[in-house]
């Protein structure tokens, strides 16, 4: 969602001075505005649906059917919480430290206070919290029984977990932004990557580790790289067990046709309780390619391999 011009000058202006005009400014504003609120899916989500939404980072995309996605909420140096609102993608970029979350609900300002107001447990809401930082107390002083009947449809709201958090980062750099980087910066990133192995993967967790202890080392991850044919150079990665969860990369497979200068990434990503792993491909357009079922361990390169020769 693009920036408000209108609507940033009026945060700015109730930011440096907050007076009855400037309030009545803003709230005019936003009376007829859209904000985003960044939820997580709840734990118990489908893995090909956490896939699905963080492979597809800033599209808008409609909820899927049956899946309730459950609002952040900030808490500030006092230990009271807040409901954050931003009106733009770009204030929400401003979190330092902070990962990209799969999902932002874009709804109208009104109907973000409405949600708040049904949240028995914090202060109120926040506008560009890590910017502007304009809060707005609630008002629960209501007796609408139509309003309490819905309450108890809504989903409960939590705080991003620590679990959360890293599987978010996981997700982020294993379906995102290292095949980006691959496909991007093609050879010359590869040769960096089988030469540094480790030490290059864990260049991705700085930023979103910047405030807190990264739980990976370079010496995490195992790297087998084959010279298949003139053709083929294949790359096994054997991901972190730490952190390991459904819908995150067992192993990362990176192909390099030297001829064609072209990539290949696939992924196996950690199945379901009960379920089987699956195999992957992330294509250079950011599509997901998905090929079922993970092969067994030991014939998982020749699948690769069969797959990679195809194209």
């Amino acid at each position: 969602m693009p920036a408000n011009n209108e609507l940033l000058e009026a945060l700015d202006a109730m930011k440096a001075e907050k007076n009855v005009e400037n309030a009545e400014r803003l709230t005019k504003l936003l009376e007829n505005t859209n904000v985003l609120v960044p939820a997580i899916m709840p734990k118990n989500t489908d893995p090909a649906i956490l896939k699905e939404m963080v492979s597809h980072p800033g599209k808008p995309m409609p909820m899927p059917q049956g899946v309730h996605p459950v609002p952040c909420i900030l808490n500030n140096s006092e230990g009271m919480k807040f409901l954050p609102m931003f009106t733009s993608d770009e204030e929400i970029e401003k979190g330092q430290g902070m990962p990209k979350y799969p999902i932002t609900l874009n709804m109208p300002f009104k109907s973000c206070m409405d949600l708040a107001v049904k949240i028995a447990d914090i202060s109120g809401a926040v506008i560009n919290p890590y910017s502007h930082n304009i809060i707005i107390s609630v008002n629960r002083n209501s007796n609408n029984s139509d309003a309490d009947e819905q309450e108890t449809k809504e989903p409960k709201v939590t705080k991003l977990t620590e679990e959360q958090f890293h599987a978010l980062v996981r997700q982020q750099m294993e379906i995102r932004l290292l095949p980006e980087k691959i496909f991007k910066e093609g050879e010359e990133f590869i040769n960096d990557l089988t030469k540094r192995k480790g030490e290059c993967l864990i260049e991705f967790f700085e930023k979103p580790y910047a405030q807190i202890e990264c739980p990976y080392s370079e010496d995490d991850y195992e790297f087998m790289t084959l010279f298949i044919s003139d053709t083929l150079q294949l790359t096994r990665i054997s991901m972190p067990y730490e952190n390991l969860s459904p819908g995150i990369a067992q192993t990362i497979f990176v192909t390099w046709n030297p001829e064609e200068k072209k990539a290949g990434y696939y992924i196996i990503l950690m199945g379901a309780r009960g379920e089987f792993n699956k195999l992957v491909e992330i294509t250079s357009e950011g599509k997901v390619v998905e090929y079922g079922d993970a092969p067994s361990e030991g014939s998982e390169l020749q699948s690769i391999i069969d797959i990679a020769n195809a194209k």
